[in-house]
């Protein structure tokens, strides 16, 4: 386990490595957008202590709020060039866009109106929008201000949500490098909470291996992408999921959990056998039920294609698993900047159909997930059927799935 933790890098390293993915992603993912989408230009508006969910994804690593106010203008010129304009005098932006705000002669909202008017640009994007929360980041004041200084017609804007769902969910070549070892030491720190180092059976309790997990992660100088659970599924059990209770042996323990580092989340879901006395290994109904949800993991990866949208994920992933006699539920994710990432819904826990509208959304090249689901199986030993949970971060590169962290495919084992 150490080796793993010592490749966590320094926070000088973290912010070089922040800095060269901005830079990247400034130069390749957002012409690549704003001209698919056909947008001229592109206003995002922070405020300090109230900030557009998206305006995080443009500060480089020595810039940590708006500072009052800050405006991130990106417009296209007659060559169809995006060029990127702030509105904010500190230097730290200077590397990545032009300030061209005159502060000695003009407020920011009349360098934008200036900008507006110097551009002439057919449509202008915002960031209104009803579909993802983080869509909606433009605030009612804020954009009357906007409006009040531009002096053009309310018709001229549009809702950025389209743009901005691809900005959150497309990746970089970096961050797709880098990808895979951070979901890698989560999986990692999954493993060790998993294990006899943390969880002593008849004496450890479920909310001690969540406050364990807390503090590694803590320790380690990261951060978790929501609070983790742990949850244990019993012989006899009238619940599916256990929680508050002590850890004993012939228990199942689940683990949901996901950290975030170096500007990016993750979301797994691992288990762990505890063995009974006298046992040296999983009993076989256990074992056959983890093996049909990889084969379920299968079904799914094998159903997401680019241009697919996430409802005919879901619908085909379910139709197969329904003809192999699987009894799943799917609700996988979106996974990037946030946890429950922009982008395509494949399902939801409470909503097994398709999704209106998130559902609709389509696959993309360079996007990852949370392959998330349950199947639930009769296990023998147990009389008694039980839910196996499991999720796992996946890619979709060069329109194929791609594993970001070694797959689970068969339990830990707490002795």
């Amino acid at each position: 386990m150490k080796e793993a933790f010592s490749r966590i890098l320094r926070l000088k390293e973290r912010d070089e490595f922040r800095d060269r993915v901005l830079k990247e992603r400034l130069h390749t993912i957002l012409p690549a957008i704003m001209n698919e989408h056909e947008i001229d230009m592109w206003i995002t508006i922070g405020r300090e202590y109230n900030e557009d969910p998206v305006i995080h994804t443009f500060f480089p690593s020595a810039v940590d709020s708006s500072r009052r106010l800050t405006i991130f203008i990106f417009c296209k010129d007659d060559e169809g060039r995006v060029q990127r304009f702030v509105l904010n005098a500190n230097p730290a932006l200077e590397p990545f866009y032009q300030n061209v705000w005159e502060d000695k002669t003009e407020t920011q909202w009349q360098c934008a109106a200036r900008l507006i008017h110097r551009r002439a640009p057919k449509k202008i994007a915002v960031n209104a929008g009803s579909l993802h929360s983080v869509s909606d980041g433009l605030t009612v004041n804020t954009f009357d201000e906007l409006l009040r200084a531009a002096q053009v017609g309310k018709e001229k804007f549009v809702s950025s949500e389209p743009l901005l769902v691809d900005w959150l969910q497309t990746r970089s070549s970096l961050e797709l490098a880098a990808y895979p070892h951070i979901c890698e030491v989560a999986r990692e720190i999954a493993e060790e909470t998993l294990s006899n180092r943390v969880i002593h059976p008849g004496v450890t309790s479920t909310e001690v291996a969540v406050d364990w997990i807390r503090q590694k992660v803590l320790d380690l100088g990261l951060q978790t992408s929501f609070y983790p659970t742990v949850d244990i599924q019993r012989e006899g059990a009238g619940t599916d999921r256990l929680e508050n209770t002590i850890i004993m042996p012939g228990d199942i323990v689940h683990l949901d959990f996901g950290i975030h580092y170096l500007g990016l989340a993750t979301d797994t879901q691992q288990l762990a056998y505890v063995l009974k006395k006298g046992e040296e290994t999983v009993p076989n109904s256990l074992t056959a039920a983890l093996e049909e949800a990889l084969k379920f993991e299968d079904i799914v990866s094998a159903s997401i294609s680019e241009g697919r949208s996430g409802n005919q994920v879901f619908a085909d992933s379910m139709r197969v698993s329904r003809e192999n006699n699987i009894n799943a539920m799917l609700y996988s994710h979106p996974l990037g900047v946030h946890c429950h990432g922009a982008g395509p819904w494949i399902g939801l826990y409470d909503k097994q159909e398709e999704i209106p509208g998130r559902g609709d959304l389509l696959i993309r090249n360079n996007t990852c997930y949370a392959l998330e689901f349950n199947i639930r199986k009769f296990i023998t030993e147990w009389n008694q059927e039980v839910p196996i949970f499991l999720e796992e971060p996946i890619s979709f590169i060069d329109g194929r799935v791609v594993y970001l962290a070694k797959r689970q495919k068969e339990f830990y084992l707490i002795r």
